[in-house]
């Protein structure tokens, strides 16, 4: 693809570069450039040409779908300890996107760093015996609060894409748990099954999107 001169990516290859860095690129630029500004822009052209070329790795299928899921829930779906991805509606309703049922998407983490807090909660559903999370979720979210407790950053990846999974028939909460007190269930909730995972070799910098995107 051409691009003009005076523009440093096309927007596609700018949306493979985690926001951090953006930022940084955009502070350089208008302060006049600079080595920190160059030295920025290289690693960015090198975040793109890793992710370009995992694009034509095994599993990656051309016009494949992504989700952007905030951390640790995509993490904890890729190690198989998360069956079902929880959101406020039903995929299948919009006809253009009922067709991914049943196909693979790619499975990415958001740039977003959990807080404590949200992490605390995730153990306290485990000592209720509310969650959903198959037991091995339970040492790996412990790892992450710790890690953001020394290091103001959990030790799982951000801003980049996990692996892939199949995604399934959305089900209504309703009936996904039907022994559980409804009354302490949100009907307006669905779990999108994610079966088949498949972890990637090492994590693929990418900046994601909200709803389902072209990863590629």
């Amino acid at each position: 693809m051409s691009v003009p001169h005076h523009i440093f990516m096309c927007a596609r290859h700018w949306r493979m570069v985690p926001k951090p860095l953006r930022e940084a690129i955009g502070q350089g630029w208008s302060m006049g450039g600079g080595s920190p500004y160059r030295a920025n822009c290289l690693e960015a052209i090198r975040v793109v040409a890793g992710a370009e070329g995992a694009r034509s790795a095994p599993g990656i299928e051309p016009g494949m779908k992504a989700l952007t899921i905030w951390q640790p829930w995509a993490s904890l779906i890729i190690m198989l300890a998360k069956p079902y991805e929880f959101r406020g509606w039903n995929f299948t309703d919009r006809p253009n996107l009922a067709k991914l049922v049943g196909r693979r998407i790619v499975i990415h983490a958001a740039a977003r760093q959990p807080k404590a807090d949200e992490l605390e909660d995730i153990l306290d559903r485990f000592d209720a015996g509310e969650s959903s999370l198959l037991p091995s979720a339970r040492p790996f979210v412990e790892w992450q609060l710790q890690s953001l407790r020394e290091t103001k950053k959990i030790a799982a990846p951000v801003s980049a894409a996990l692996g892939t999974a199949v995604i399934g028939e959305p089900v209504n909460v309703l009936k996904l748990f039907p022994d559980e007190d409804p009354d302490r269930l949100d009907p307006s909730m669905y779990g999108w099954p994610m079966t088949d995972v498949r972890q990637f070799p090492e994590p693929i910098p990418a900046a994601g999107a909200q709803g389902f995107w072209n990863w590629s």
